[in-house]
């Protein structure tokens, strides 16, 4: 008489390879997500360097000088009169790269900021607006932007970073859900002058609590938005008019 043999697995087996497999599960996750992050800071890094380029080309075009001056209404041309100031917004600035150096409102967001919870819509005002109305709107920009710079400041001033929690104090959040808080707080991406991107860890803000601030990092050991702080050979990091103008 022939006997029946069963491969299946017993009660027992099951129970290991589930756990083997939640174990495994359990190391891969955060892995992954790290991995995801990583990815979406190159992406952002690539972004920023792709403004820097249009920068680079206003500039050229304007006496090396980044957009600094709000627009004249009549002529469209930058009003010397009026510069920038700490109480005026990114947007504005880099809506002048606009639609002669870039025509792509994408690259100016980053998935998860709370500065941009909106889907750029690639709607440029058409003719030029001295205020935008379309162009860099509310909502399609993540990026804070540092004014009065110029193609032959120190190539490792800082142009572009991510948008600030606090844009006085240059503070980052670890609330995720808070603006400023993008990476966590425990990164920053910075482009420089020369038009290098590189996403920089953060230390303790001075003020103390969890925000985050790009301090330690810079040539003279201070904050790289700093416009007091003394550089190694003197002077400022800094001028006193080079204003972090965050997102609208």
């Amino acid at each position: 008489m022939k006997t029946s043999k069963t491969n299946a697995f017993t009660l027992i087996e099951l129970l290991v390879v589930i756990s083997i497999i939640a174990i495994l599960a359990g190391i891969a996750l955060p892995v992954f997500g790290t991995v995801m992050v990583r990815g979406q800071q190159t992406k952002a890094m690539s972004n920023a360097k792709q403004i820097g380029l249009a920068l680079k080309l206003y500039a050229m075009d304007n006496q090396d000088l980044f957009p600094s001056y709000q627009l004249n209404a009549t002529t469209m041309k930058p009003d010397t009169t009026k510069p920038f100031t700490a109480s005026d917004n990114s947007n504005t600035a880099l809506a002048q790269l606009f639609p002669d150096y870039l025509q792509n409102e994408q690259i100016f967001c980053t998935p998860g900021s709370q500065f941009t919870l909106v889907t750029a819509d690639n709607k440029i005002d058409n003719p030029q607006q001295a205020t935008p109305v379309e162009t860099l709107k509310q909502g399609e920009n993540t990026w804070a932007y540092v004014t009065g710079l110029t193609q032959t400041s120190n190539a490792l001033f800082p142009l572009l970073a991510d948008g600030f929690l606090d844009s006085t104090a240059h503070t980052y959040s670890s609330d995720k859900s808070k603006k400023g808080g993008v990476w966590e707080g425990k990164k920053a991406i910075i482009l420089r002058v020369d038009c290098s991107a590189t996403c920089d860890k953060t230390a303790p803000s001075a003020a103390g609590g969890s925000d985050r601030i790009m301090n330690g990092n810079s040539v003279d050991g201070g904050d790289y938005f700093s416009t007091t702080a003394t550089s190694t050979g003197g002077g400022t990091w800094l001028g006193t008019t080079n204003y972090a103008l965050n997102p609208k």
